[in-house]
């Protein structure tokens, strides 16, 4: 019995800690804020996707919507709950557990809102949610938040990631952990990305206009290195179009600290001269949880 309470004391503070980073997050409340009152009109019903602590679902009430169905499918929608009716807001948000793509609404929406934006875009499965809703959820011209992601890439220099990939790769105290560094090369890592690790212009990868946005997307871009370099990875970011003019980034140097950069390690540097060229192409599938990636040079 011990053994369980502490689990799950240990799974409620994973839990606070996860959600506790996102609402501090200046830029991203701030952000979703400005959208919000930008993009509700009074009297609007709202879908709220992936919810978590009901926060947007609150302002959304704030700024005029007749009722917010707010969908989440962790345990965090309790908490959720507490906070509409701390705010006064419960008759107007009804809760609703489980997947988005697994209800029925009574009602279509105006305005969809959902920040399940990944460190990578699309990683957290947002394409998927999206499509759902605009052909069962919304109104045919609803209003999305967001409306619009974009795919940033550019080629890292990381000497000492790659040098902790090299140990691996030799025998480590006469053990062979080489399985181990097989887990690391040519996947997406997450990482806080230092703007002095980035030695080419960034350039789009994928753009979605999520209006229209299918639920699997590809795309590819030339980079070209700035100055002479060894290139040990491609890193991406995010540019999200929460609403008209108004942009959200995790670009280093990241202004939104609740997420981080995509890091795809490569798997044997590219040693390069300024001016060298390379070409990237990515390919997201599966919710987002499936990537393809090709890296070469021209």
């Amino acid at each position: 019995m011990r053994l369980a309470k502490i689990t799950e004391d240990a799974i409620q503070v994973a839990l606070y800690d996860y959600h506790r980073s996102m609402v501090v997050d200046t830029v991203r409340v701030e952000s979703f804020l400005r959208a919000i009152y930008n993009t509700v009109k009074p009297g609007d019903v709202v879908v709220d996707i992936g919810t978590g602590t009901g926060l947007l679902a609150v302002i959304a009430v704030a700024a005029g919507a007749r009722k917010v169905y707010a969908i989440e499918e962790e345990s965090i929608v309790n908490v959720a709950r507490a906070i509409a009716l701390a705010n006064g807001v419960e008759e107007r948000v009804e809760f609703i557990v489980g997947k988005s793509t697994e209800i029925e609404l009574p009602e279509t929406g105006d305005v969809l809102i959902t920040e399940t934006i990944g460190n990578a875009a699309f990683d957290e499965g947002i394409l998927t949610w999206v499509a759902d809703a605009r052909s069962r959820l919304l109104k045919p011209d609803a209003r999305l938040i967001p409306g619009r992601l974009t795919l940033m890439g550019s080629l890292l220099e990381l000497p000492r990631d790659h040098a902790e990939l090299e140990r691996l790769a030799s025998a480590l105290y006469t053990f062979d952990l080489s399985p181990l560094r097989d887990l690391a090369v040519n996947k997406m890592a997450w990482d806080d990305l230092s703007p002095v690790s980035i030695v080419s212009e960034p350039r789009i990868l994928i753009d979605a206009d999520l209006h229209e946005a299918p639920v699997s997307v590809s795309g590819s871009c030339v980079l070209v290195a700035r100055r002479d370099t060894t290139t040990h990875a491609v890193g991406v970011w995010f540019e999200a179009l929460v609403a008209d003019g108004l942009t959200l980034t995790n670009a280093p140097p990241n202004p939104a600290p609740s997420w981080q950069q995509g890091v795809i390690m490569l798997e044997k540097p590219l040693e390069l001269i300024a001016g060298d060229e390379v070409r990237v192409v990515v390919d997201v599938s599966d919710d987002g949880a499936t990537w393809k990636y090709l890296v070469e040079r021209v």
